[in-house]
Formats: C-alpha cells, structure tokens, sequence
C-alpha cells in the first residue's frame, strides 16, 4: 500500500506543477506576452530534458532525491543540467547519493528564509583519451546562489567530515557573500 500511495503522491506533485506552468501561459496569453510564453516552453522543455537525462543515469535513489526535492523544500528552488554522453553511474549511486544528501541539506538549512536562493546542480560528463588508458568522469558542480548563514570555514569542516565518511572529495571553489559553488568528480569504471 505505501508503494501505491508513494506513487499517487508523485502523481499529485506532478499534476501541481504542470496546472501552474499552463496558468502561467494562461495568464502570459492574456496578457498577450507572446515572448514571456515562448520562454516558459524553453524553460519547461529544457527541465523535462535534464531530469529524463538524470533518470537515464542509472542512480535510482539520487534520481528520486534530486526530482522530488522542490515538492517538500521552499528555502531553496533546486534545478539539475545533465551535459555529455551520459553514463552509468550505477558504481558510484551510494557515494554520489549521500555527497547530494549532505551538501543540499546543508544548503537548505543554512539558507536565508530572508532570500531567494537557488542550487543548479551539473553532471559534466567526460571522455578523456590518454596514454594511460580512456577515462570516464563525471563532474558534479553545486553553484548555489543565495544567502547562506554561515561562514566558509564551516564549509571546510563539512567537506572534510564528508571526505572522512563518505570518502568524496568535494573542493570550495568559489565562496562569497550571495554564491557558493562546491565541485566533485566521479571516475566511471
């Protein structure tokens, strides 16, 4: 039964955010904003893409996380791009997983109820050929923008609590007072 009320509650979640896309056409049509409609079908197309991309990857729970967070979160709007040829990232699921869990918690939780804030979460696939041998990555890149209530030493201490127990090294890239941008990298096998 949990499984059937699972489902009818993704339904659900789905039927919201379609009804408010079409109220945004439906109001963008009589206000005649012909331009603002065209944008809103990108937008949407282009959402649509990146998440049947990230279903394609092989990560089930990360999948279902990453799709599902915007219906439960309101401090903070989360958006994923998927960019290369996509690759299974079955290997890494726990890992990439509990690095997602960790990082986006910590992002909502210390995000300003005060602000818009943002997260656009980015898979960079890759293929490099090298003597060594071909290597496939994925990069992933969490660029928050927003105000997050805390400082970047306590960013460091996070990383490093989740280096130690879930052995991914994740790097501060960029860190200032309204943008956080947080960068890991997966090997594919």
């Amino acid at each position: 039964m949990t499984k059937q009320w699972e489902l009818i509650d993704a339904l659900r979640h789905t039927r919201h955010d379609w009804l408010n896309v079409i109220q945004l056409i439906k109001g963008n049509l009589a206000l005649k904003r012909y331009d603002r409609i065209e944008q809103i079908i990108e937008e949407v197309t282009a959402q649509s893409l990146n998440e049947s991309k990230l279903s394609v990857m092989d990560t089930p729970d990360v999948a279902a996380f990453l799709l599902t967070y915007n219906w439960e979160c309101t401090k903070m709007k989360i958006d994923v791009d998927v960019i290369g040829e996509i690759q299974s990232l079955n290997a890494n699921e726990d890992k990439l997983y509990r690095t997602c869990q960790t990082i986006i918690n910590q992002m909502a939780e210390l995000s300003s109820s005060s602000s818009e804030n943002h997260l656009l979460i980015t898979f960079l696939f890759t293929h490099t050929e090298e003597e060594s041998g071909n290597h496939n990555n994925c990069q992933l890149t969490f660029d928050y923008q927003g105000i997050l209530q805390m400082n970047k030493e306590e960013w460091h201490q996070i990383l490093k609590s989740l280096e130690l127990e879930v052995d991914v090294k994740v790097d501060l890239i960029e860190w200032n007072e309204h943008e956080c941008v947080l960068q890991t990298t997966f090997t594919i096998n």
